[in-house]
């Protein structure tokens, strides 16, 4: 059996027992305290009598005065250490790899990919698992860019050992690398020209590390002038007709040898030549599994090359390559044997070196990792973060006791630092965290069975990742977190965590414009709160969403924020905000609903009660110092104002929510503002049709595919494109199908109407 060592298992029991000792005081109560102070008093009073009686006064006197200033102090450091948190770790930016020393046999291979570079701008190293694409890939990286200033790497490789990461999930990734937002593209192929503008000219080399599909990369441009792109990986399917990849076999004997011995020292080597050749044809002309044997046969000093020849012989040909690794394994120390456990079993690839730590429940793994990473059984990769070899991983985390306890540590590690790095957001060094860790934390919400009693840390987990990806306005990852978090409480029973994921989920779905499954997900959130006077606040606004979005019914939506802003803590300036900003938005869609065009007398006093509604959600938003808000807010004072045909003011208020949404990188916000100004200028009899419709058309790249935003974009488009007329018509059709077969707002059903006569 793997375990820990004594000492560090003696620690965990007595902190453990330490801790459900101070857990248990209030259970005494005032009188049970007093009893147990007074008893200690008299005890430590006739211990006293017996220590000092034959004390001089002198002394006593000294320790009267030292004793107190002494145990204060020592009381002190105690309290500070245990209630201030532990230094975070800086992160900075994620480093490109270390030029490889003493490269071994690659140098046909080396030139190929250099030449290829320098002609085609865009190279792809394929190479079976184990044979060194990485390696010879980050060796020409440097070689065609050797200043650091010069280099950009991203590691495809993703947390989920099962699934590669997604097309769009690599563009995101390899924006962020390029110092561009993730957030601003729907599709990956909106990342292409970002990525030709961010490198153009630079001669900088991007190197896309562990590619394991063309489909995930086969959005990236051809070619880039004046820079160079590297791709390097095992790749599952075929890159089309136009790309070569450069193909990495197995390792030439002779390199292989030399290899090996640079593991092993010449004295060794010249001990048993023969022997040498024989390792190496057993190791496959595989890098990977010649270091693996070199670092092992460094280990064991006393070991000939012959006899673990002879040993090899003896094996099954398909058991030859796991017996050196077998041999590693038994020689690991226990604490470094458990940890490789747990690693083979997780459900995510990877994790950082802190995670590792938790996973065994000591302070730190180092010496364990490093302990594994000498014989070849973990690689360091993506700076302090430590992966299985693919050899090694198990099909997932197991059911036993140990694994358990081991994953519910996993979890609540994650939950706090997660926690802790979301309340920093936007944060430089919190950035550079989530977009190392936001995969692996949805990994852990997405564990197929949650382990007993970690429903609050998931949902901390939940709550962090909600904040990153709102920041980055990722939509759909936002709802795959929701979406999970809601299955992991299901499955735990916890009904209020799971109306949380609920109720998020249906607050996306609005914002993606589908309102029918926005008010499936909220009809299961407000069945768990069965008593309305228990739903939380936002239970409440999402409330008024839905009945927004699928109808008319003033009465019903008024009546939700109210109970909305009665829900509110004390001093909640945001949610006041937030609510003053929905009544003013009911109050022009009365006014809208009023006739045609919306701007009859009473519309016009509605309007105008909504503009004063407005201004005063626009204080609040500004001293609660949410962007967003503020965002909204002008984005709506820019609607009222044109309502009521003061066209300037409402160019002021739609310039502003545009630098606004943009600084928070949100380009649904970004578009709607586009739509507006499209609108407002089609208004002019002077217009440029040519500027409206490039403004249709940037808005249209950023819209959801449904919604009445993007509806109103097609719409304009038909009229603007006669030629294109029966495209777009079909297009504003499908972007208004979500309110097929339900109730649907006036504003709905006056866009179908004018699709349809088209």
């Amino acid at each position: 059996m793997t375990d820990i060592s004594r000492g560090e298992r003696l620690s965990f029991r007595l902190s453990r027992l330490y801790r459900r000792a101070v857990a248990h005081l209030p259970e005494l109560g005032v009188g049970g305290a007093l009893t147990v102070g007074g008893t200690l008093l008299i005890l430590q009073e006739e211990l006293i009598k017996q220590l000092i009686g034959g004390w001089p006064a002198w002394l006593l006197i000294v320790l009267v005065v030292l004793v107190p200033i002494a145990a204060g102090s020592l009381t002190y450091l105690i309290r500070r250490r245990h209630r201030e948190p532990p230094p975070r770790p800086a992160m900075g930016a994620m480093p490109f790899p270390d030029r490889i020393d003493g490269f071994t046999g690659r140098d046909a291979e080396l030139q190929r990919i250099k030449d290829e570079a320098l002609e085609h701008g865009v190279v792809v190293v394929h190479g079976g698992i184990g044979m060194g694409t990485s390696t010879l890939a980050i060796q020409a990286a440097w070689e065609l860019a050797g200043e650091a200033r010069k280099q950009r790497y991203a590691d495809l490789r993703g947390p989920d050992r099962d699934r590669p990461e997604t097309p769009l999930s690599v563009a995101q990734r390899v924006l962020r690398t390029l110092n561009r937002p993730p957030g601003a593209i729907q599709e990956p192929q909106d990342a292409t020209a970002q990525v030709i503008e961010a490198l153009t000219g630079t001669g900088h080399v991007l190197l896309l590390d562990n590619v394991s599909s063309w489909s995930q990369v086969d959005w990236l441009p051809t070619r880039v002038p004046g820079a160079h792109v590297v791709l390097a990986g095992t790749l599952t399917d075929a890159p089309p007709q136009h790309v070569e990849p450069i193909h990495l076999g197995p390792l030439a004997p002779e390199a292989g040898q030399a290899l090996l011995a640079r593991h092993i020292g010449p004295a060794r080597v010249a001990r048993d030549p023969k022997a040498l050749e024989l390792l190496v044809d057993v190791c496959l002309g595989s890098p990977l599994e010649i270091v693996r044997v070199g670092r092992w046969l460094a280990r064991n000093p006393g070991v000939s090359l012959q006899s673990l020849v002879d040993d090899l012989r003896g094996q099954p040909v398909a058991d030859t390559l796991d017996f050196v690794v077998n041999l590693s394994v038994k020689q690991l120390r226990p604490t470094a044997k458990q940890l490789f456990v747990l690693l083979a079993g997780l459900p995510i690839a990877e994790v950082d070196h802190q995670a590792a730590a938790a996973l065994l429940g000591v302070p730190s793994a180092t010496d364990a990792i490093g302990e594994l990473a000498d014989l070849g059984l973990v690689e360091n990769v993506r700076m302090t973060r430590v992966r299985v070899s693919s050899a090694f991983r198990g099909g997932g985390a197991g059911d036993s006791p140990r694994e358990i306890a081991a994953w519910r540590r996993l979890v609540e590690h994650f939950a706090g630092q997660a926690g802790s790095y979301a309340g920093r957001l936007p944060a430089e060094e919190a950035r550079t965290w989530f977009a190392m860790e936001d995969r692996v934390l949805l990994q852990v919400l997405a564990r197929r069975a949650p382990a007993p009693g970690t429903g609050r840390a998931l949902a901390r987990i939940a709550d962090a990742l909600e904040s990153w990806f709102r920041l980055e306005q990722r939509h759909e990852d936002r709802l795959r977190a929701a979406a999970e978090l809601g299955r992991a409480a299901e499955a735990l029973g916890d009904e209020q965590v799971q109306a949380t994921a609920e109720l998020r989920q249906c607050a996306i779905l609005l914002t993606s414009g589908d309102p029918r499954e926005a008010r499936r997900h909220f009809n299961h959130a407000a069945a768990l709160r069965v008593r309305v006077e228990s739903w939380p606040a936002d239970l409440h606004l999402a409330h008024a969403a839905i009945l927004l979005s699928g109808g008319d019914e003033f009465p019903a939506v008024e009546s939700a924020l109210v109970r909305y802003g009665q829900a509110l803590a004390g001093g909640d300036v945001l949610g006041q905000a937030v609510r003053l900003a929905n009544v003013a938005a009911l109050l022009m869609r009365r006014g809208q609903t009023l006739d045609h065009d919306g701007r009859g007398p009473e519309a016009r006093r509605l309007h105008t009660n909504a503009r004063v509604v407005l201004f005063q959600a626009l204080d609040l938003a500004r001293r609660a110092g949410d962007a967003g808000a503020e965002a909204h807010t002008r984005e709506l004072l820019a609607l009222v104002h044109h309502y009521l045909g003061q066209s300037h003011d409402a160019g002021l208020h739609l310039d502003e929510a545009e630098r606004l949404y943009t600084g928070a990188a949100d380009e649904i916000g970004r578009a709607r503002c586009l739509v507006h100004l499209a609108g407002i200028m089609l208004e002019d009899p002077g217009h440029a049709p040519d500027a409206v419709v490039a403004l249709l058309e940037e808005a249209e790249s950023r819209l959801p595919p449904a919604g009445v935003s993007t509806a109103l974009v097609h719409l304009h488009l038909a009229r603007l494109r006669r030629e294109r007329a029966a495209e777009h018509q079909e297009a504003g059709l499908a972007a208004l199908s979500p309110w097929d077969g339900i109730a649907e707002p006036k504003q709905v059903s006056e866009l179908r109407s004018l699709l349809l006569a088209l």
